[in-house]
């Protein structure tokens, strides 16, 4: 084998690993989510900073207060009250680190005195391209790239803004920022809806995405599910919730089974059991609207590939 060939495979794991440690956030907005890929070798200390912001909530329920088209869309500045979001020291900056002002690439804004930009100004406000903005390149640190939800950038970038300002008539609304483990996709509200196994007729599920009972807001989220199918040729559902934390990709959901009941007048209440310990069943989703859904029990193991089939009244799936 070459010299070149094993350098050039060398690389390659070494890209592959910086990837896998590069870290996701998820930016659940009231337009669509988005998931930003963050590149913590490039611009490992821009990273930290904004990592700091999401980690303490400071991002959460904060809006996107200005939006340039075709240029920028920009948040981290104010919460939906209006109070500004309290900065952290600046940072010195990253500039330079060969990332490019491309449309997707997140960004961190600076201040500027005189029309000169103060490059080691960053704190918490941060900007995402929507365009190639190669001006920018000299002095703005590029530290992240949307990998999932490019639709909810263009409609962020078409919001209507005041005439003559760069200011949405209603700003868009960031309403939580968690981080979200590698190469995964997050548990959101708009899974909530009805999903089916596209391979076997008359098998499904009824996702809710809810709050615990009693929580006084949407920091306590549990997921609630009903599978319903057949089983020597007699129907069954299983039902059964567990609680998780925002920014998790799957959950493992404790399930009950009931048996031998029927429908209108063939229902009789002494035929049917019940299993409290039926198993487990694991829920995971790639995108918005297609899952895998793996589950251990008395009836065996396996794993069923299931796609959306309804979602909740106004929220969106971007695509990709």
């Amino acid at each position: 084998m070459s010299k070149q060939l094993l350098l050039g495979l060398a690389l390659l794991a070494l890209a592959s690993m910086a990837a896998a440690q590069n870290p996701r956030v998820l930016l659940d907005t009231d337009r669509g989510p988005m998931l930003l890929e963050l590149d913590s070798v490039r611009a490992p200390n821009t990273v930290a900073n904004f990592l700091s912001y999401v980690d303490d909530g400071s991002y959460n329920r904060s809006l996107i207060q200005r939006v340039v088209p075709n240029f920028v869309v920009q948040g981290g500045g104010f919460k939906e009250s209006g109070e500004g979001i309290v900065k952290r020291a600046a940072i010195p900056s990253e500039r330079g680190n060969g990332l490019q002002h491309t449309t997707g690439t997140v960004a961190m804004a600076l201040t500027s005195t005189n029309g000169v930009t103060n490059v080691n100004s960053a704190t918490s406000d941060f900007f995402i391209n929507t365009n190639t903005n190669a001006s920018l390149n000299a002095d703005f640190t590029v530290f992240g790239r949307v990998v999932y939800g490019y639709k909810t950038l263009e409609e962020l970038n078409t919001t209507p803004i005041f005439f003559g300002s760069e200011q949405p008539i209603r700003m868009p609304l960031i309403r939580r920022a968690v981080r979200v483990a590698s190469d995964e996709f997050p548990i959101l509200p708009l899974h909530t809806g009805t999903w089916f196994d596209p391979d076997n007729s008359g098998k499904g599920f009824l996702i809710e995405i809810t709050k615990a009972s009693g929580a006084t807001n949407s920091d306590s989220p549990i997921v609630v599910v009903s599978w319903y199918d057949f089983f020597e040729g007699q129907q069954f559902w299983t039902i059964g919730s567990a609680p998780f934390a925002w920014g998790a990709s799957s959950v493992e959901i404790p399930m009950q089974i009931s048996t031998g009941g029927q429908f209108g007048s063939a229902y009789m209440a002494s035929q049917v059991t019940s299993n409290p310990q039926w198993g487990v069943l694991t829920i995971r989703f790639s995108d918005c609207s297609i899952g895998s859904f793996s589950y251990t029990s008395v009836y065996g193991n396996g794993t069923i590939p299931v796609r959306s089939l309804t979602s909740p009244l106004y929220e969106k799936c971007p695509g990709s």
